[in-house]
């Protein structure tokens, strides 16, 4: 995707898809990036070409940041398309350009990331609606 407005609105608009539809995530911002959350917690962020400039975030571009499930950081630690991201890297967080991953495999790593951040009964919640 392009660095403009139009790439940033596309893919903030396909994981607010895929974020929003968990049950009771909600979205709210952290320094003026869209983040998402569940009963406060939170699980993933977009920071796009277009965010507020902050020199915690330079040279982030256009990501999106994820809390990882723990059993798999060793793996997306060894995959260079994932970086510790700027928001708690040294808690499990990675950042990943959404152009270097499948729709598909980002969809399924977001859902990780909810259901690390959910407590249990939302994530039975999940589990009965898939």
């Amino acid at each position: 995707m392009e660095a403009t407005d139009e790439g940033d609105a596309r893919t903030l608009g396909w994981l607010r898809g895929v974020c929003l539809a968990f049950p009771e995530a909600e979205e709210t911002s952290l320094q003026d990036r869209p983040l998402f959350v569940v009963r406060r917690r939170r699980f993933a962020l977009f920071n796009g070409v277009t965010s507020p400039s902050r020199p915690r975030w330079a040279g982030s571009g256009r990501s999106v940041h994820l809390l990882t499930d723990p059993e798999e950081r060793a793996a997306l630690a060894a995959d260079d398309r994932f970086v510790a991201s700027p928001h708690h890297g040294d808690r499990g967080w990675v950042a990943v350009p959404p152009d270097a991953i499948a729709p598909d495999e980002l969809a399924e790593l977001v859902e990780a990331a909810y259901r690390v951040a959910a407590p249990r009964s939302l994530v039975a919640r999940l589990d009965q609606v898939g």
